[in-house]
């Protein structure tokens, strides 16, 4: 005879999911279930790395794929072990209630001595495992799987294709909701909460930006250059380089890469600009500096520099523009060969 038991579920009804590559921080996923029909179309063919469905699983933070039971979450093998031991006291204890009762029904009455068995079973409440669901969910646009996981994850779980354009997606459109915020408190009269509104929503643009290509180039310098891994991915020598654009493609440029080929020069000057910005939001109260104000040729030491919503946008659109070209760097095989710049 074989037992099963299902998997602990969270309110959304994923399963944990726990990554055998221990290379691959934080590890731990969620996936759901797969849609009961669906199906690959070809012009996303070459952006899977295996057919979606059970026998595997790809780890969304790495792209190591391996068969499901290695993915299987530790606590989950905890609670499966608690249920199998509360089932069996369970059924030992009915087991010996009907004893009780049949060795009872068979005492003759009216005699001089009279012997009843008791039994109080434990009752012990049968063993909850309770799962929580992770902030970042979404759905593979490839294979229609639901998964959830921590901002940083580069895969879908089932098919493994490239998503990690789906998280830069998402935190546009958090953008978006922050600048809206923003105008809301500026149109109620309360201009300096809207400023500030307005300074965070810049601030995480540059944020997220500099998270997308970190977290990709450290996934390609493993993959691609395993023996310099070590030292092209040194804090000292990472730093905060993608806050910048000439340190970032120097960095990028040891794997082949130039992550800024898709934008013109009109483009990188506002991305430029937006950085230096988001360095005077961030570290001085928004107040333009002399650093600034020779960038700019036209704000003033002193003065607050200006966040217009349509612009901090545009910024967000344009890091969109370059995560999504890199996200192409991941699709299974060799990585794309980008045209380089001077």
């Amino acid at each position: 005879m074989q037992l099963s038991y299902p998997l602990p579920r969270s309110p959304s009804g994923k399963a944990y999911q726990y990554s055998p590559n221990p290379s691959a921080p934080p590890r731990l996923f969620l996936i759901g279930d797969a849609p009961e029909t669906r199906a690959i179309s070809e012009e996303h063919r070459l952006a899977i790395r295996r057919e979606p469905g059970p026998g595997q699983t790809v780890c969304p933070y790495s792209g190591f794929v391996a068969d499901d039971d290695e993915f299987i979450h530790f606590s989950d093998i905890e609670a499966v072990k608690k249920q199998v031991a509360w089932e069996a006291t369970a059924d030992v204890e009915d087991h010996i209630a009907d004893l009780a009762k049949n060795f009872n029904r068979r005492q003759g009455k009216g005699g001089l001595i009279s012997i009843k068995m008791d039994f109080k079973p434990s009752r012990r409440p049968r063993p909850l495992a309770i799962r929580e669901d992770l902030l970042r969910e979404l759905t593979c646009n490839v294979c229609a799987r639901e998964y959830a996981v921590y901002a940083i994850a580069l895969f879908c779980p089932d098919c493994g294709a490239p998503g990690y354009g789906q998280h830069f997606e998402r935190e546009v459109e958090l953008v978006r909701e922050q600048v809206a915020l923003a105008d809301a408190q500026d149109e109620a009269g309360r201009p300096e909460t809207a400023y500030r509104l307005m300074g965070n929503a810049h601030e995480d643009v540059l944020t997220a930006f500099e998270t997308a290509l970190k977290t990709i180039y450290r996934h390609l310098v493993r993959e691609g250059l395993p023996d310099k891994a070590e030292g092209l991915l040194k804090k000292k020598t990472v730093g905060n380089a993608f806050q910048n654009i000439g340190r970032g493609r120097s960095l990028f440029k040891e794997i082949g890469i130039d992550p800024f080929h898709v934008l013109s020069e009109d483009d990188l000057e506002l991305l430029r600009l937006n950085i230096e910005k988001r360095h005077v939001i961030g570290h001085n109260l928004g107040i333009a500096d002399e650093h600034y104000v020779e960038l700019t040729q036209s704000d003033q030491p002193g003065e607050t520099v200006r966040l217009i919503g349509g612009e901090i946008e545009r910024f967000a659109a344009l890091c969109l523009r370059v995560v999504l070209d890199l996200e192409k760097s991941l699709l299974p095989g060799p990585p794309d060969t980008h045209e380089q710049t001077s």
